[in-house]
Formats: C-alpha cells, sequence, structure tokens
C-alpha cells in the first residue's frame, strides 16, 4: 500500500525554526532560506532547522528516479507551497521543469546515487565497504543543495508566495561565495535562473578566478580585503541588501540542506534494496556542509520509518589543523572530556557553542585564514557537522594525522586507511564500543 503524497493545503508536517535563537519562521511570510536574526553580529550561530512530524509522513514510497520528485514529501518546498494552496499535480511539473533544464545545461540527468563494492580487501575492516560518489567531474557535491535553491525558489513564485509577488523580487540576485569550486558550479546553475548572479571575491582576487567570471559576465563583488573574515562580511552584507543567498550550505540557506539530504535518503533506499545495515558513514568535511546534510537526511528517514538503525558519523577532514577539528577539540573540553557523553552533557555543550561562536570556531594564530576560500576558516555548517558527530557516537578524522599515510595513496585506499583507523579508535572506547552483533551485520559507508 502506498503511502499518501497529498496532505491537503493546511496540512504542513515540517515547521521551521532557528536552533540558535529558538526564532520560529512564519514559512508563509519569509522565504525560509536564513533567521532573521542572522543579520545581527551578535555571536550566535543563527541556522534554521526544519523539524519532521514522523508518525504522519512515513518515508515516500515512489518509483520516480528524480530524487526532487521521488522525495518531494520530505522538501520543505513541498509542505511550504502545500500550505500556500499548490497541489500535488502543479508541483510535480515546476520540479520536472526545473530539473530537466538542469540536465540539459549540465549534459547529465540528476538521478538517484547508488552505493557500490570498494574493490579493496576489507578483510582487516571486520566488515563490508561501500562507496557512494557524491561529487563528480560534472555533477559535483554542491549540486544537489544549489538545484534545491533553485527549486525552492520557482515553487514558491508558483505557490504566489507574497516574498516574491513584486517585480522586484522576482529579480532579486542570487548571492554566491565559497571554493573556487562551489563558485564555478554556482555559476553554472545559475543560468537556469531568471536572476543575476552576484559573486564575492577577495581583493586582490586571483587571476585565474576573475578571468573564469569575467569571461561569464557575472557581477562581481570585491571584498574590504584578502581574508576570509572580509569575504564572509561583504557576503552577509550583500545578503542584508536584498540579494538571495545561493551557496551549498544549510546554515546560509535551508533549501540546500533539503537537497544535500536526498543523498542521505538515496543512502536510505539502497541499503533497504540491499537488505544490508549501515553501521558507519564517513564523508568528507567540505566545510561541514556534506556530513550536515547526511546525518540531518539519515535521521529524518530513520524518523520516518526509512531506515531501521542511524549509522555512526566518521567526518573525514584533510587537514589536522581545521576549523572543524579545533572546534571538536573545544567542544570536548566542554563536555569534560568523557569518553561516551549522554544528552545531559552534549545537549548543554552544542547550546553553549551555538550561542558563543568565537570561543568555539577560529583558527589558531598561526594558521592563515584563507581569503579565496572564506568559508574554510569559518565552516558555516560547522556545528551541525560536530553534532552529527557527538548525537551518533561518532568520530572526527584528520587524514594528514595518520600515522604511515602515503601522500601518493589513491582515494580508495585512503579512505579505507581511515575506516580502519577509526574502527580501531572507537574500539578503544569500551563505553563507546557498539556490540558485536552491530559489526556483523552492519557495513561501512565510504561518501566519495
Amino acid at each position: 500500500m502506498s503511502l499518501p503524497t497529498d496532505y491537503g493545503p493546511t496540512g504542513v508536517v515540517a515547521e521551521i525554526a532557528c536552533a540558535g535563537c529558538g526564532t520560529p519562521i512564519d514559512s508563509e511570510r519569509s522565504l525560509g532560506l536564513r533567521c532573521p536574526g542572522a543579520m545581527a553580529d551578535d555571536n550566535v550561530d543563527h541556522v534554521l532547522h526544519r523539524f519532521l512530524d514522523g508518525p504522519r509522513l512515513g518515508f515516500p514510497d515512489s518509483t520516480d528516479s528524480n530524487p526532487f520528485l521521488r522525495y518531494r514529501t520530505l522538501m520543505t518546498s513541498y509542505h511550504v507551497a502545500r500550505r500556500l494552496g499548490l497541489t500535488d499535480d502543479q508541483y510535480v511539473p515546476v520540479v520536472t521543469a526545473m530539473t530537466r533544464a538542469a540536465a540539459d545545461l549540465l549534459g547529465e540527468p540528476v538521478l538517484m546515487a547508488d552505493m557500490a563494492d570498494v574493490p579493496v580487501d576489507s578483510a582487516d575492516l571486520t566488515l563490508p565497504v561501500r562507496r557512494l560518489e557524491a561529487t563528480g567531474p560534472v555533477l559535483p557535491w554542491p549540486t544537489r543543495g544549489l538545484l534545491s535553491i533553485l527549486i525552492h525558489l520557482a515553487v514558491l513564485e508558483a505557490a504566489g508566495h507574497r516574498a516574491l509577488t513584486s517585480a522586484a523580487a522576482r529579480k532579486a540576485p542570487l548571492v554566491t561565495a565559497g571554493e573556487p569550486d562551489m563558485i564555478r558550479t554556482a555559476v553554472v546553475l545559475a543560468q537556469l535562473a531568471d536572476r543575476p548572479l552576484q559573486v564575492v571575491v577577495p581583493e586582490p582576487c586571483p587571476r585565474e578566478l576573475l578571468a573564469f567570471l569575467t569571461a561569464a559576465r557575472i557581477e562581481i563583488i570585491p571584498a574590504d580585503g584578502e581574508s576570509g573574515a572580509a569575504c564572509r562580511a561583504r557576503f552577509h552584507q550583500v545578503v542584508r541588501g536584498g540579494s538571495l543567498p545561493f551557496t551549498a550550505y544549510g546554515a546560509h540557506a535551508l533549501p540546500a540542506r533539503d537537497g544535500l539530504a536526498t543523498l542521505a535518503y538515496d543512502i536510505a533506499e539502497a541499503a533497504d534494496a540491499r537488505n544490508e545495515k549501515i553501521g558507519l558513514v564517513m564523508v568528507p568535511a567540505h566545510g561541514g556542509a556534506l556530513p550536515t546534510a547526511i546525518i540531518t537526511g539519515l535521521s529524518e528517514a530513520y524518523l520516518v520509518g526509512g531506515l531501521t538503525r542511524l549509522p555512526r558519523l566518521v567526518v573525514m577532514d584533510s587537514e589536522s589543523a581545521s576549523p572543524l577539528t579545533a572546534a571538536m577539540r573545544r567542544l570536548d573540553d566542554e563536555m569534560g572530556s568523557v569518553d561516551d557523553p549522554r544528552p545531559e552533557v552534549y545537549v548543554p555543550a552544542l547550546r553553549e557553542a551555538a550561542q558563543n561562536v568565537e570561543a568555539f570556531l577560529g583558527l589558531p594564530p598561526e594558521v592563515p585564514d584563507p581569503g579565496v576560500t572564506p568559508w574554510r576558516a569559518a565552516p558555516p555548517d560547522w556545528l551541525g557537522c560536530l553534532d552529527g558527530v557527538i548525537r551518533t557516537r561518532g568520530a572526527m578524522v584528520s587524514v594528514d594525522a595518520m600515522e604511515d599515510t602515503d601522500e601518493d595513496l589513491a582515494d580508495d585506499e585512503s579512505m579505507s586507511l581511515a575506516l580502519s583507523v577509526t574502527l580501531e579508535a572507537l574500539r578503544g572506547i569500551p563505553d563507546r564500543r557498539p556490540l558485536e552483533d552491530d559489526y556483523e551485520d552492519s557495513v561501512a559507508l565510504v561518501i566519495g
């Protein structure tokens, strides 16, 4: 028996609020991209989260190969649009048109991702290893996040959202910043929107990036300096001026996390099809965006019955001196460095981190603040990433901190080595060691 996909015009099952300050968001008045409190320089981590009514929803039962349609009843845009009166039959064509346009532009359709066996001997790892490719030369990992923002805006405009009714609002520019690769992906996907794109860059801007943006005829907005802090300040200034955030970070735009979370729903479906349970999921840090979205999506899949057990999140950081790793150490200190923190310990610690960002997030003085990669020094999704690691009793692992690691290792080999080291670390802490049958009937999933 298929689960219903039509909840009626008032059947909202997703509520939105800021995890940092607690401000609820009226989705009929606000676009729900970011907390209005994020405009204030109050040292609080203002990040919107949506809350699903799991028993009422159920995991989607769909055969559509388009993840944005297959999982639409888990998308914030779907529930907001339904509340505004858009029917399911009206929602589907809007998403179909946007994803087909993306496929034509990228030369590759946006389809469900699948798990594959890793062709390495994993006997010494004590459990089988699977791999899921979240990125590639045509569809890099930010694609689903950025595309989800465009879908969100298109759907709400079709639903007549009051924040998009004026001509000026419909033409408000998109603005992006971040890693050069993410900027390039944003420039490509922005062609799907009937809006101009602005790109915040350090001053002076690296020659290669400047040439790319000039050739693409993109509006370049220089920051007041070359530091990451200068780029972040200018980005938020432009957003305050009315531009719409267009990055793959959920802290900048909630729909971006929705889009990346579809990868987690793919994982839940693939695990069910294989009749496998996932014990560990290893995700590259990517500034916290991908790990946060993956563990959020898996948690939601578990909530609505699409996953039988929530796996441990292992975040792969390429630098031992990164802000994420440093923030995790500070959070551990806040929790008293206990081996297995309980909710009464980690919940207050996470709340303290959310309301006192500077005390937890910051590079050591000897580490330079990169201007061309403004989010590496202060990853927007840092707290969601650490939250996922702590709540699932996972781990933060730095590849360059491992002993006997060869710099020329292939991706699969380095991930396997990281997995081996992580397993040994978890086994070394008795209170955190899972039951033996947890390993015997589970697999490790590596996100590539």
